[in-house]
């Protein structure tokens, strides 16, 4: 790890440490699992502890589970369950403790950094089994631990320059690889064919767990999504479609999202199109430092709503989808949430994925998405391939 980017983790961690003072903590314990909730581990030493599996089976205990402990004057430790797959000389911190009895160790790492008798703050209660937590707690009965996980949030919601750096370069390569297999995208080709062609285009640029959907049909496209990903559904003259570009660049995610017709689409598809692609625009117009998260879903519901559609969007209104949009970074579905409801405060250096959707109406259904970085003027964003395809 070259000394800039062990800079960054320095200060992630140091960040962390000055909240924690200021809410009267003695330290955090920050824990994740692999892999659908491991990125608050990540965000701070640059493991990602994966193979998760048995929580409990006899002397193996936490398996895929992953800690940092962040005390307010000392060093941090990792204490993870499987020996970490990253090089040593890759990983922010050089405490690291492996075992296979992960609680014990937490416990045992607790205790050595002097704070058996002490107030931790607890990142990561929704991913903590209830049977390590009891066993942690066992071993730690005067330590008094109190929620903290929006510490950690909140500052991954504010990405460095590296971060955005990276963002924007798969933002760039999801775009290029869109473009590449674009012409695919007619009347005769399969859904899993059009969906195959692009993770093959997105692998082919050096990005990681490339993926994405692809829905077409009255009857699937009017879904936000579903199990199949993609089928062997032949496309049809005039099916409705939209599809999801995925993956990692650099470790942070691609998101965004298509929609248009297979074939040429009628005067109906076109309207239900524009719309969508009108609550794109004004949301991402809506976009600047100081609007709360959910001022943007509100543009694009009312959108929606000048053209009778309100109860085709968001849950908030009475539709399906589930909001507007999302933070991305590390993960996907990262706050802020663009939801009504949500009263974060946007602010420069969040990275949004904008996605307004209509669905579930007899044409079927449509979502176009953007990545969209907030910016100290405003908004800029972040994909530039054509969103019209119809």
């Amino acid at each position: 790890m070259d000394k800039a980017w062990q800079s960054e983790f320095q200060a992630r961690q140091t960040r962390c440490r000055e909240v924690a003072c200021e809410r009267g903590f003695d330290g955090l314990l920050v824990i994740g699992r692999g892999p659908e909730r491991a990125n608050d581990v990540k965000y701070l030493t640059n493991h990602l502890p994966l193979l998760p599996g048995h929580v409990s089976r006899y002397t193996f205990k936490g398996r895929g589970m992953a800690a940092v402990l962040l005390p307010l004057d000392q060093e941090p430790v990792l204490i993870t369950s499987t020996p970490f797959l990253e090089p040593q000389s890759d990983l922010a911190v050089n405490q690291v403790r492996v075992s296979t009895n992960w609680p014990n160790e937490v416990a045992s790492a607790v205790t050595g950094a002097g704070l058996s008798q002490s107030t931790i703050g607890l990142v990561g209660l929704d991913v903590l089994p209830v049977s390590l937590w009891r066993e942690i707690e066992k071993e730690l009965p005067s330590v008094r631990f109190y929620p903290a996980d929006d510490i950690v949030m909140n500052l991954r919601a504010i990405k460095s320059n590296h971060e955005i750096s990276c963002i924007r370069e798969g933002a760039r390569l999801g775009d290029e690889a869109f473009k590449e297999i674009q012409p695919l995208i007619q009347p005769g080709r399969t859904e899993r064919e059009i969906l195959c062609a692009l993770r093959e285009s997105l692998s082919g640029r050096g990005v990681d767990q490339a993926g994405g959907t692809f829905q077409s049909g009255v009857e699937r496209s009017a879904e936000p999504i579903m199990h199949a990903r993609a089928t062997d559904r032949v496309l049809q003259e005039g099916d409705m479609f939209h599809m999801e570009i995925n993956g990692y660049y650099g470790g942070y995610m691609i998101d965004f999202c298509r929609s248009g017709v297979a074939g040429v689409a009628t005067p109906d598809q076109a309207r239900l199109l524009d719309v969508v692609l009108e609550m794109l625009e004004t949301s991402i117009m809506a976009v600047r430092p100081g609007v709360r998260a959910e001022h943007v879903q509100q543009s694009a519901a009312e959108v929606a709503r000048h053209h009778g559609l309100l109860s085709h969007h968001t849950l908030a209104y009475g539709g399906p989808g589930t909001y507007l949009g999302h933070g991305i970074g590390l993960g996907v579905d990262e706050p802020p949430l663009l939801a009504l409801g949500d009263k974060t405060i946007l602010r420069a250096g969040m990275v949004l994925t904008i996605e307004p959707g209509i669905y579930r109406t007899p044409l079927g259904g449509a979502r176009i998405e953007d990545e969209v970085l907030v910016t100290e003027s405003g908004a800029e964003v972040l994909n530039c391939c054509t969103r019209r395809l119809w």
